[in-house]
């Protein structure tokens, strides 16, 4: 017979910590609302208050609550939150990010002039309707959404350029580039800067015109490196003076 352990201390913590943090992303909360107390949560998941202690110190370090001690547990300011999410990724992954955004200096905007020439007009109603559905995201605020019609319409200009080469390369960067445009689509970062970026490579592209699609796509990588470099900038300047 097959015996199944008893849930370890860890894996408690664990479940407790994703089901209200679950519970905060919900939306059912605003920033300022009061959470339940530690007796409460105790009851509310039938864990002991030292487990729920653990919690909130998770959760505080990962900026979703503010514990006032003498007053209770908060829902932490949103902006605050995003503001850390970004700041924490750009400094683990500083290195990663420069070269990422070297190797897309290198391979996009050739990949654009070569696609200039060999683009089909199917393949720009293809991407006239990637690039409407990624507005639509971006005017929603859905990130998830922008990255996947984001991904979309660049993945199909390497398409378009008939150069399997630079395919593969561009495949091969997708992990990378898909958790980068999550970043770059969320706040605090401002990512209506790319509507009208995508609409000056989709002008190029109609007109086949290979030296504006260089150069529009050139632009639109150094416009989002130079977004991301800055806000990380300006975080960094906001917390030296908090």
């Amino acid at each position: 017979m097959t015996y199944l352990r008893p849930l370890s201390r860890q894996t408690v913590t664990e479940e407790a910590l994703e089901r209200v943090k679950a519970y905060i992303l919900s939306g059912k909360l605003k920033e300022g609302d009061q959470l339940p107390t530690e007796i409460q949560l105790s009851k509310m998941l039938g864990i002991s208050r030292n487990t729920v202690r653990e919690v909130f110190i998770r959760l505080q370090a990962q900026g979703f609550i503010e514990i006032r001690r003498g007053k209770g547990v908060f829902l932490a300011d949103r902006s605050k939150f995003y503001q850390k999410v970004f700041i924490d990724w750009f400094h683990a992954n500083n290195v990663k990010i420069q070269q990422l955004l070297e190797v897309r200096l290198a391979l996009e905007p050739v990949t654009a002039q070569i696609a200039a020439g060999n683009i089909t007009d199917e393949e720009i109603r293809e991407l006239e309707e990637i690039h409407e559905r990624f507005k639509q995201a971006i005017e929603k605020g859905d990130a998830e959404e922008a990255v996947a019609n984001d991904e979309r319409f660049h993945l199909k200009i390497f398409e378009a350029s008939r150069n399997e080469m630079l395919l593969f390369f561009y495949n091969s960067l997708m992990p990378s580039l898909r958790e980068y445009r999550m970043k770059v689509f969320s706040p605090p970062a401002q990512p209506y800067i790319a509507i009208p970026a995508h609409e000056k490579i989709l002008d190029a592209l109609r007109a086949r015109d290979a030296a504006r699609a260089h150069q529009a796509m050139l632009a639109h990588i150094e416009e989002t490196k130079a977004d991301v470099i800055g806000i990380a900038r300006s975080i960094e300047s906001q917390q030296r003076s908090d």
